[in-house]
């Protein structure tokens, strides 16, 4: 049987396996996983025959770790359940453990960062193997190494590869996937209408915690900074795009008055990467700036802050203060690009830990907000609410990476799952995704997105009658 045969059947062993498991945000993914597979099994294939059995697995390099996490699962399951949970171990440095476990599941979700450093050996694997892959990561210009790499190889085997699947960048692609939607079925179901004027904007409740592979990437991305703008710029395959990408890139340094929100809003810190992603998943649509911005507490509706003009001030000013010193370093760091590697082993020996036993409360009691205005070309507007339970960098990454997994299962049970493509959330599985965060009965409490429309071309033809 070929490889692109078993992707879409259930001859492997299993359905899902979370590789880097033990890590902060892959805990948090395999908790997800197995408190929310239920939803999986109410769904049903197009022969009418329902999934009577999730089989998935945890994976990552610790037998002794695997093991522990497998008893903390098991020990922490809102509802009881039969299914197994199975415990495979594999490094990214073995090209035979990783082609082993990629051939033995049909879809892989990845978490193991920097993917830079870690990530090439297990992606070749599941596209070498035809297994359908998911990662988290926000490493724009990976991706586009990976896409150059093994595009190719990837339609010849069915592989579908999806990558930012995490807080990097699903809230604002996602979003803009969901509001284009409704904006086109305002117009007749024409997918061809273009946006005039797009913004996200961030808000977050409650505290959180950075997760370690965020800080590893950062760290390693020290040297060789200048190459990384460029591939930023140059991330999505249309080339008509790329001015529109620099120019959204330079627009977000800047301080901005949202109109829509009704604050001033700073930089979101993920726009260096959500605004590359954006133009290469929507640019045949997005006719315009796209904004990328997170609103500050005490903002919104407070005159006594200037609507946040005086937190964005403060906090603009100290920005002053500290760039000279930072791109003192930098260039410091372009010349002697072996301080980034120490920095990374200086960093590792403090064995730094985002998701701890004791701050799970305040990871599960933060809420993670997206706010996405569009405006279409003819004047119609759509706002997109997301709203996620959990920190964005490890609780909400988990979710959507997660949800992102089951949305590919579901579309294989299908048999409708796009085969061969590399891509984002929004070109692979985007209208099943949007489906599954808008069920309640999927999502219970954890999520909401709401969707409204506003000013349709219906409404104002029907507004031209009463006129009439």
């Amino acid at each position: 049987m070929s490889a692109e045969e078993l992707s879409t059947t259930k001859q492997r062993q299993w359905d899902l396996v979370v590789y880097g498991a033990t890590g902060d945000a892959g805990t948090a993914t395999a908790l997800y996983v197995a408190n929310n597979i239920h939803t999986l099994k109410k769904n049903s294939t197009k022969d009418g025959s329902d999934n009577a059995s999730f089989r998935w697995a945890i994976a990552g390099r610790s037998e002794d770790k695997l093991n522990r996490l497998k008893s903390r699962i098991i020990v922490s399951r809102l509802k009881p359940s039969p299914d197994e949970i199975g415990v495979i171990t594999a490094d990214v440095a073995s090209l035979e453990e990783t082609s082993k476990l990629a051939s033995s599941t049909r879809v892989l979700i990845s978490a193991v960062g920097p993917y830079t450093l870690l990530g090439e050996s297990i992606y070749a694997a599941c596209v070498n193997h035809g297994t359908h892959y998911v990662d988290i990561t926000g490493e724009v210009d990976w991706v586009g190494i990976m896409r150059e790499k093994y595009q190719k190889r990837a339609k010849e085997t069915g592989a579908s590869l999806c990558s930012f699947a995490g807080y990097d960048c699903i809230p604002c692609d996602i979003t803009t996937y969901a509001a284009h939607k409704v904006l086109s079925e305002c117009h007749g179901g024409d997918r061809n209408i273009t946006i005039s004027s797009a913004e996200s904007v961030m808000y977050f409740e409650g505290g959180g915690a950075v997760p370690r592979g965020t800080i590893r990437t950062t760290i390693s991305k020290l040297k060789g900074s200048a190459a990384f703008c460029g591939k930023l710029v140059r991330f999505a395959p249309d080339a008509s795009v790329h001015r529109k990408t620099a120019l959204a890139l330079v627009r977000w340094l800047l301080p901005r008055w949202s109109p829509e929100y009704g604050a001033f809003t700073l930089p979101h810190f993920m726009g260096w990467c959500n605004i590359p992603v954006i133009y290469n998943s929507h640019g045949s649509t997005i006719d315009c700036i796209f904004h990328d911005r997170m609103a500050l507490s005490n903002s919104q509706n407070c005159p006594k802050t200037g609507y946040g003009l005086l937190q964005t001030v403060a906090l603009y000013l100290v920005l002053l203060f500290i760039s000279p010193w930072f791109l003192s370093f930098q260039i410091f760091v372009a010349f002697s690009p072996s301080t980034a590697d120490l920095l990374l082993k200086l960093f590792d020996s403090l064995g730094y830990r985002g998701n701890r036993k004791n701050n799970q409360q305040k990871l599960d009691n933060a809420v993670t907000n997206c706010w996405n205005y569009v405006v279409s070309n003819s004047g119609s507007k759509a706002t997109v609410h997301l709203r996620v339970k959990g920190d964005p960098g490890i609780k909400c990454t988990a979710l959507l990476a997660a949800e992102t997994a089951f949305s590919m299962l579901t579309l294989l049970d299908r048999n409708e799952l796009p085969k061969g493509v590399i891509g984002t959330p929004s070109e692979i599985v985007g209208e099943t995704l949007v489906d599954r965060l808008q069920d309640e009965n999927t999502i219970e409490a954890s999520l909401t997105i709401t969707v409204d429309e506003i000013d349709s071309i219906s409404d104002r033809d029907e507004n031209s009658k009463k006129e009439d």
